[in-house]
């Protein structure tokens, strides 16, 4: 049982890191993007009528599939000023618990909105109404959705790896 969830945090582990890699390239992709517009726009007086629509998809796309990276590599906003002066168990105690008590709800309902949301939007066509390109909002609401999943079952490893922290004694490896 222990080897199934080490190898199990070892699998989200990788591919969270793959997603956070993956969502680099999304980044570049609106910078070109909103680049192309500004210079359409101011250079020759043409905007373009996807740019902002595709910019905040991609955007949304950019944060949702970067999540469980940030969450593996510790990288996420903590309050450190009091939490780094107990001990490694301690620490690793206080982590299962707010786990359970806030992200595992947490996330369980929002990754279940946000697939709801994608089903929504495949099931009727739904298209964006910002602008007056209006692309279909399918594919980036699932894009969202998959990233919510990967943070999700990333928080599920990284609650595991604590876990078996604990039970040996407090001490990561």
């Amino acid at each position: 049982m222990i080897e199934a969830a080490e190898r199990f945090c070892n699998w989200i582990a990788n591919f969270s890191d793959r997603l956070g890699q993956l969502a680099k390239w999304v980044v570049l992709f609106i910078i070109v993007a909103i680049t192309y517009d500004v210079f359409m726009r101011y250079a020759l007086n043409a905007p373009t009528v996807w740019s902002w629509a595709t910019s905040q998809m991609a955007g949304a796309c950019f944060i949702s599939l970067g999540l469980a990276y940030t969450y593996h590599v510790g990288a996420n906003v903590r309050v450190d000023v009091i939490y780094q002066r107990f001990s490694l168990r301690t620490r690793l105690t206080i982590d299962v618990v707010f786990t359970i008590l806030f992200f595992f709800p947490l996330f369980f309902i929002l990754t279940k909105l946000f697939w709801q949301d994608a089903w929504f939007a495949i099931s009727i066509g739904q298209t964006d109404d910002s602008s007056v390109w209006g692309p279909l909002t399918w594919p980036y609401k699932t894009i969202v959705a998959f990233g919510f999943l990967v943070f999700l079952l990333q928080g599920v490893g990284t609650f595991l790896e604590d876990v078996l922290a604990l039970a040996k004694e407090g001490k990561k490896s």
